[in-house]
């Protein structure tokens, strides 16, 4: 090949790569305006239902969770590792076995 011609395609290839990798950076930005936007029109995930809250048990690393109510008078529920029943602020939805520090932070349930 020429040394002339080989100097123009050179100067073209790199004309062209330019030209591309700008079209590349400008796609890119309006790529994330929409997407930017998209995040915005959608509507707040509802809530599968109430909060629930965990209360330490009588027997050591278990929690019982219970959904949290507001204003509601106790529940009994019949404990499953002693034979009182317990009062909790609403309905049980299950036990859960914990780690040591973690049930040490719940408050008791009442007995």
């Amino acid at each position: 090949m020429l040394p002339a011609r080989r100097e123009i395609e050179s100067k073209l290839m790199r004309a062209t790569r330019s030209t591309r990798s700008s079209s590349r950076r400008q796609s890119r930005g309006r790529k994330t305006a929409r997407t930017a936007a998209r995040r915005t029109v959608k509507p707040v995930a509802k809530h599968a239902g109430p909060e629930q809250v965990l209360f330490r048990m009588c027997k050591p690393g278990w929690g019982v969770i219970v959904e949290k109510i507001a204003n509601a008078s106790g529940t009994r529920f019949v404990c499953p590792f002693c034979p009182l029943s317990h009062r909790v602020t609403g309905p049980v939805r299950g036990f859960r076995k914990m780690r040591r520090a973690q049930w040490i932070k719940l408050r008791r349930v009442d007995g």
